[in-house]
């Protein structure tokens, strides 16, 4: 199921310039970008992704390898993780599936829809 539907994203999307479209910060809920710079601190705030990190609530990731996907925009971000307290290895596969939308895919759980943040939404 996950397949033919990556497939149809291919097909019915235009090219993203961006070469790392997922960096930046994203909200399930794009009222949580309000709560941008505090990203680590509150649950209802968008998870932050740079070239070295994954931040999100109780748990920070290194990213220790970023796979660029070959037909759609996106990576597979490969990580280790610390979450209350325990470390372990993880992944995360991110499709970039319109300019300000992202699928992130955790094996074993729903795919989940993110909103890009814009800069400066963060309440200062």
């Amino acid at each position: 199921m996950l397949r033919p539907t990556l497939v149809l994203l291919c097909l019915a999307m235009p090219a993203l310039a961006d070469e790392s479209p997922w960096l930046g910060d994203w909200a399930a809920d794009p009222d949580w970008c309000a709560q941008a710079g505090r990203t680590g601190e509150v649950p209802e705030a968008p998870i932050r992704i740079t070239d070295s990190e994954l931040l999100g609530y109780e748990n920070r990731c290194r990213i220790t390898e970023t796979d660029p996907l070959q037909i759609l925009p996106g990576a597979e971000l490969v990580l280790e993780c610390v979450a209350e307290g325990e470390s372990f290895a993880d992944a995360r596969l991110l499709v970039i599936d319109a300019a300000d939308s992202m699928l992130m895919l955790v094996p074993g759980a729903e795919p989940l829809r993110l909103s890009r943040c814009p800069d400066g939404a963060a309440a200062e």
